[in-house]
């Protein structure tokens, strides 16, 4: 017990020159929150699509476009998607190519992100302009085959999501093949 007390004596004695010496001291008032340092986690694509949308005026359309089930699609696999409602002759139209193209989009070299971003404000911006078929260049993917994320299949799912799309199919070889897709799209009133 001897051992204890002197223990106990030594801590008394420390916290008591402890409080001598803070005494009078006052804690520092924080004006900012504490942060983890995790920003250096987020990929520099996404840090600049959040400046560029924080420095625009630009708010993304109602069709929030859905990622959570993405169908792979490989390379050489046709693509097409007929809204109901649309005839089956204007569809066999768009498929034979007959309608002209009015504009072009080219996602090649463009993260998922950026590709979603661009083809939302690009079809906005044709359907504002009156465009009733544009064409979309997706790639066919070769090199990332097996694997979910491919730009092909990211297309393929979210112009089904998009209300004004009516209907799209893979382009014929000479406006690109498999690797773009002609979309066919409502016209505004």
């Amino acid at each position: 017990m001897g051992d204890d007390a002197n223990h106990n004596a030594s801590t008394d004695d420390e916290n008591r020159l402890f409080q001598q010496e803070m005494a009078g001291v006052k804690p520092l008032r924080q004006h900012q929150a504490q942060t983890s340092g995790k920003s250096d986690t987020i990929p520099e694509f996404t840090k600049a699509l959040r400046r560029r949308s924080a420095a625009t005026d630009y708010t993304p359309p109602a069709d929030g476009l859905s990622d959570t089930h993405i169908e792979p699609i490989e390379p050489e696999q046709p693509i097409e998607y007929l809204k109901a409602g649309l005839q089956n002759s204007r569809f066999k139209q768009l498929k034979q190519g007959h309608f002209p193209v009015d504009y072009n989009l080219d996602l090649h070299g463009c993260t998922i992100e950026e590709a979603r971003n661009l083809l939302t404000r690009f079809l906005a911006f044709c359907q504002d302009q009156h465009y009733s078929c544009v064409r979309v260049i997706h790639g066919k993917s070769h090199r990332s085959f097996g694997q979910q994320d491919t730009m092909k299949s990211y297309v393929n799912q979210w112009l089904r999501q998009i209300n004004a799309v009516q209907a799209f199919c893979s382009c014929l070889p000479r406006d690109g093949g498999r690797g773009a897709v002609y979309v066919l799209l409502k016209t505004r009133r």
